[in-house]
């Protein structure tokens, strides 16, 4: 299969990499700021792997195959879109436009982007995915990675489906040790993924920091409330309760479900979340944003969430 990951950011950029040493014909498409480099020089690439309940640190130079164009006639087999939350606006038509009949993978944090790519793209060509297994953030000259042992990267059909298209990446991304796992009800998983990934950034910046923030009842337990609230935004656009953490738990007492995501701030997750702070602030910024929009949209009451507004200037 002839596979082009389209984002050259952390998450695509170790995609490609643990596809490439697996052995599949992959593509890297970059920025043409980048182009040069990356053909002669590689991707530095920093690594924590905690996969296989192993702790394996070091440095190595990624040497993609790159492009900063895409042609229908370049003939991919599975696009594996990863970009910036802000980048879909002109990812989306794009790919569109040039991926001929490829098979694309969103692979990403989406909110209301699954109106777009149903309008860029016939019925059929595009499923989406979450890259919860793997975290960081640029270096000069490339990327810091976690790989965590005890996250998946998602998958699902948007009709929910055990489709043939969906088994075969599956598959692909299990021989390169990605831990691929199917989800049924994707964009419930995806929007309800979203939530985590608006919030955290203001819950650091209130901490000050990831290990700050643990064994911070205080703030966890405003960080569980402001969740909450996101989850009532989400079943209000007419989304499912979904099995993703701590989401699958808010049946539990408070105290419970602090214990519990404050077991999940091991030092190497501590120090993946303080990676990935420090860049991409307008991002995490809209991210916020587009939930308290919706909930206002939506009059639902939003005052935990809301607390956290004035700590998104980082």
């Amino acid at each position: 299969m002839k596979i082009l990951v389209f984002g050259a950011g952390v998450i695509g950029t170790t995609y490609a990499w643990q596809l490439q040493e697996a052995g599949f014909d992959v593509t890297l498409f970059v920025r043409k700021l980048r182009m040069v480099r990356y053909a002669h020089s590689g991707v530095a690439i920093t690594y924590s792997d905690m996969r296989e309940g192993k702790s394996d640190y070091g440095n190595t130079v990624f040497r993609p195959r790159v492009i900063d164009r895409l042609d229908a006639k370049q003939a991919f087999d599975l696009i594996i879109v990863s970009v910036r939350s802000n980048q879909w606006q002109d990812a989306i038509p794009y790919v569109a436009r040039h991926s001929g009949n490829a098979h694309v993978l969103f692979l990403g944090n989406m909110w209301d982007e699954f109106g777009m790519v149903e309008k860029h793209f016939p019925k059929g060509r595009c499923f989406y995915g979450y890259p919860a297994m793997v975290m960081g953030g640029p270096i000069e000259n490339g990327i810091s990675t976690y790989l965590f042992g005890n996250e998946n990267t998602f998958l699902g059909e948007p009709d929910g489906s055990e489709s043939e298209r969906l088994q075969q990446v599956f598959r692909i991304l299990d021989s390169a040790g990605m831990q691929p796992r199917t989800e049924k009800k994707i964009k419930d998983h995806l929007c309800l993924r979203y939530l985590k990934a608006a919030i955290t950034p203001g819950l650091l910046a209130k901490a000050g920091g990831a290990r700050l923030l643990a064994g911070n009842k205080t703030l966890l337990r405003q960080y569980v409330a402001a969740l909450k609230e996101g989850q009532k935004v989400c079943r209000k656009k007419g989304l499912a309760k979904a099995g993703v953490f701590p989401f699958n738990r808010f049946f539990l007492p408070s105290f419970m479900l602090i214990r519990m995501i404050n077991g999940k701030l091991t030092d190497e997750r501590q120090a993946a979340l303080d990676t990935h702070m420090k860049h991409g602030a307008s991002e995490k910024k809209k991210q916020f944003e587009n939930v308290l929009k919706t909930g206002r949209q939506l009059k639902i009451a939003m005052p935990y969430w809301a607390s956290f507004e004035k700590y998104m200037d980082f």
